[in-house]
């Protein structure tokens, strides 16, 4: 049996968060290197304890690889990926998927190193800039 590839291209483009408001992911750069896909995380400035105000400016993440996920085992084109590494001084597990044209994605966090910071899940919701490639 022949492995079957899943082309990441549908995923790749910038994605921007619809809560302009909202701390946490406000872009998504998903970008194919070598057939590979890479995602470029930039947040809202986060806290560092659960009591101390929010910074404004963006902060922006190593890239993480990502696994692309198909939706069928005869489906050669992604509609979902999954990653996992570090987002600041947080491990992050991110589970994003295609639907209608957006990106919603499943963010789930934990704070190793400060016992003090919960585990966070939240979900958020991604659309292309005006003109981008709608693939």
């Amino acid at each position: 049996m022949t492995p079957r590839t899943v082309d990441p291209a549908p995923l790749a483009g910038s994605w921007i968060n619809f809560d302009t408001t909202a701390t946490g992911i406000r872009l998504v750069d998903a970008g194919v290197d070598g057939g590979r896909l890479m995602l470029r995380i930039t947040e809202r400035g986060a806290p560092e304890t659960a009591q101390e105000a929010l910074t404004d400016g963006p902060v922006t993440g190593a890239a993480l690889p990502a696994v692309p996920l198909a939706d069928s085992i005869d489906a050669t084109t992604a509609v979902a990926f999954l990653a996992e590494g570090p987002l600041g001084s947080r491990r992050a597990i991110l589970c994003g998927y295609l639907n209608r044209g957006l990106l919603t994605l499943d963010v789930h966090t934990v704070h190793p190193g400060d016992a003090r910071m919960p585990n966070l899940m939240y979900r958020a919701h991604f659309y292309r800039p005006e003109g981008a490639d709608p693939r």
